[in-house]
């Protein structure tokens, strides 16, 4: 039989369990460990299926809505993706990671960020990835902006560069920040980090077009870590 890719087992899980709600597919497609990170949302398959039994309850939608998938990176077992979701009357971008694990999900981690009238921008742009362009470099370009003077951010962007969140710009940086995770593809690089702004302390989840050399686009998120959880995974 021929295999699936990590991308594409991601796809299906939105579109057949989320989506659909077809929990037929749960045994299929997540492992019974599965490790939750979603502050809301209990640890486990069991966890996740809890979630998916009150998603049932609601009213379903009444229209075909768009996919709020807008971008979506892979590599090795890490999957990023980039959401534009409108759930009970309100709008929000969020960012899931998943880490899959013999063809399964393994691990989930998640941040948003509502989207006011102000910020129709946060999941606009540009969707498609350039897989001509060499992921590590890439990852090199902006690992290399995470490691020096990010004060300074202006000198890794290029002149024509796009932000879209303007409630979190490259320029307007964190009091302090690390890096946990980051994964790339083609010319597109997702970065998952830990911020302390005014001494609380987000989840920064950053996606970056890489262009010549240079960051020309930028989409990001940004949420409070919560002091209460419904795990003891932490969010990161």
């Amino acid at each position: 039989m021929e295999s699936i890719s990590n991308k594409e087992i991601v796809l299906i899980c939105y579109r057949k369990i989320i989506r659909d709600l077809d929990l037929s597919l749960v045994d299929k497609y997540i492992r019974e460990d599965y490790i939750q990170h979603s502050p809301t949302v209990k640890d486990g398959m069991a966890g996740l299926c809890e979630m998916l039994h009150f998603m049932k309850t609601l009213p379903r939608p009444t229209e075909v809505a768009p996919s709020p998938i807008i971008r979506i990176i892979a590599q090795s077992d890490f999957v990023a993706v980039h959401l534009d979701i409108r759930f009970m009357g309100k709008r929000a971008a969020i960012i899931d990671l998943f880490r899959l694990q013999d063809g399964m999900l393994a691990e989930h981690w998640d941040a948003g960020q509502g989207i006011g009238d102000d910020d129709v921008n946060m999941t606009n742009g540009t969707i498609t990835i350039n897989e001509s362009v060499d992921a590590r470099e890439s990852k090199m370009i902006v690992q290399q902006y995470y490691n020096n003077d990010l004060s300074k951010a202006d000198v890794y962007l290029s002149a024509d560069y796009i932000e879209h969140n303007t409630a979190s710009t490259l320029l307007n940086w964190p009091d302090s920040i690390k890096m946990h995770r980051l994964i790339a593809e083609g010319d597109l690089v997702f970065a998952q980090c830990e911020g302390v702004k005014s001494g609380k302390i987000f989840a920064l989840y950053h996606i970056f077009r890489v262009e010549t050399g240079k960051i020309a686009e930028h989409w990001s998120v940004e949420q409070e870590v919560p002091a209460v959880m419904a795990h003891g995974n932490g969010m990161f």
